[in-house]
């Protein structure tokens, strides 16, 4: 019984301790001129309104240095991606001379007519660029902004649309 009672002493000390040292600065602030403790106010408000400055700072440098990164970071992608564009290019440019030859070759064992032959496959290259030119100009026709400036015109000159309408 006595061991718990004395551990339990100690710990309110502590407690206490702090208790008395709180209200001691306190009161030794009410004993300062209220000039003078808005003085210290006012430096304590401005040192922290500068680290608040340095801080800012350095958010703003490190975010400099990440904006750089992920520059440098884009610019090595897209070169990458642009030679893997140009590399699966070529394999269909290689793939679709393969198909034609293949087909020529079948086509000229079947008819036995060069002329035929390369009619046939005057045709189908003829073919494949009809639909990729269509599927060029149907790509392109996405490009744009066209929604996001329709949605802006409606947020910021709603009001005169509307004027527009009702006359």
């Amino acid at each position: 019984m006595q061991s718990r009672e004395a551990s339990g002493a100690p710990s309110e000390a502590p407690d206490q301790a702090a208790e008395q040292q709180q209200a001691a600065s306190e009161q030794a602030k009410q004993k300062k001129p209220l000039a003078e403790q808005t003085l210290d106010q006012l430096a304590e408000m401005a040192a922290l309104s500068l680290s608040v400055k340095q801080r800012y700072i350095g958010q703003v440098k490190l975010a400099g240095k990440t904006a750089k990164a992920e520059w440098q970071l884009t610019a090595r992608s897209l070169t990458i991606a642009a030679a893997l564009v140009v590399c699966f290019g070529a394999g269909m440019i290689l793939l679709w001379c393969s198909i034609l030859l293949l087909l020529g070759y079948l086509l000229f064992q079947v008819t036995s007519s060069i002329l035929i032959t390369a009619a046939a496959l005057l045709l189908l290259q003829f073919g494949l660029l009809f639909w990729c030119w269509r599927s060029l100009g149907h790509v392109l026709s996405q490009v744009g902004f066209s929604h996001t400036w329709q949605q802006f015109r409606r947020l910021f000159f709603a009001s005169e649309e509307e004027n527009e309408d009702a006359d």
